[in-house]
C-alpha cells in the first residue's frame, strides 16, 4: 500500500514536471505582436502605411519599419534567446532602406512605436509642431497579456485591443505638413 502511494507520488511529480517544462518552453518562443494602424476618424484600417517599431534597452538604437498590410496590420515577434533575433532589411518595402517583415526582436520591457510621416499619430495633437514623429511607449508585458490602444485626439473612434496587438490611431497629413514635406525634400527648387 505504502510502495502504491509512492509510486503514484512519483507519477504525479513526473507529470509536474513534464508539464511545467512544456510551459516554460513556450514562454521562450518568439511571440507574435500585432501592430494595427487605424484611422482615427473613421476606425477603417490604414493599408500600406509603416510603423516605426524597436525594443527599448541599452543595446538598441535604432528602430526598423514595418509595412502593414492591406488590414492594416504589422507584426513583429519577440524572443527571450538572443540566437532568434532576426531583421531581414529590405530597401524594396516601401519603408526606406530599414524596412523589415516579420522581424524577431530581442525581448525587453518597453516596446516604441510611430507611425511614419504619411499617417500622423493621433495619441498627440495636432496642433503640436512634429508631433507626428513622437514615439509611444508601451509596457511589453501589458502589450502581450492584455494588449494596447494608443490615445486619439482625432476622433471618437474606440477600438478594444486583444492580447499581443497594439493599435495606433493615426490620421491624413494636415495641409501645413505637406508643405513641411515638400520644403524638405529634393523636389523643392529653393
Amino acid at each position: 500500500m505504502l510502495r502504491r502511494s509512492l509510486q503514484n507520488i512519483k507519477t504525479m511529480l513526473a507529470v509536474a514536471a513534464v508539464v511545467t517544462m512544456f510551459h516554460c518552453a513556450i514562454g521562450l518562443r518568439a511571440q507574435i505582436i500585432q501592430i494595427k494602424i487605424v484611422d482615427g476618424r473613421t476606425g477603417r484600417p490604414v493599408s500600406g502605411a509603416c510603423v516605426g517599431a524597436w525594443i527599448k534597452d541599452a543595446s538598441n538604437k535604432m528602430s526598423l519599419f514595418i509595412p502593414a498590410d492591406k488590414d492594416g496590420a504589422a507584426q513583429l515577434r519577440v524572443t527571450q534567446k538572443e540566437r532568434d533575433v532576426d531583421i531581414s532589411y529590405n530597401p524594396k518595402l516601401g519603408c526606406g532602406g530599414t524596412g523589415a517583415i516579420n522581424p524577431i526582436l530581442k525581448y525587453g520591457d518597453t516596446l516604441s512605436t510611430y507611425s511614419t510621416g504619411d499617417h500622423p499619430s493621433c495619441a498627440f495633437a495636432e496642433s503640436i509642431p512634429n508631433a507626428r514623429w513622437n514615439e509611444i511607449d508601451f509596457s511589453t508585458e501589458e502589450v502581450l497579456q492584455h494588449g494596447v490602444a494608443s490615445a486619439n485626439t482625432c476622433g471618437n473612434v474606440t477600438v478594444s485591443p486583444k492580447p499581443a496587438e497594439v493599435i495606433l490611431f493615426v490620421r491624413p497629413r494636415n495641409f501645413h505638413e505637406k508643405v513641411q514635406d515638400w520644403k524638405a525634400s529634393e523636389a523643392f527648387p529653393f
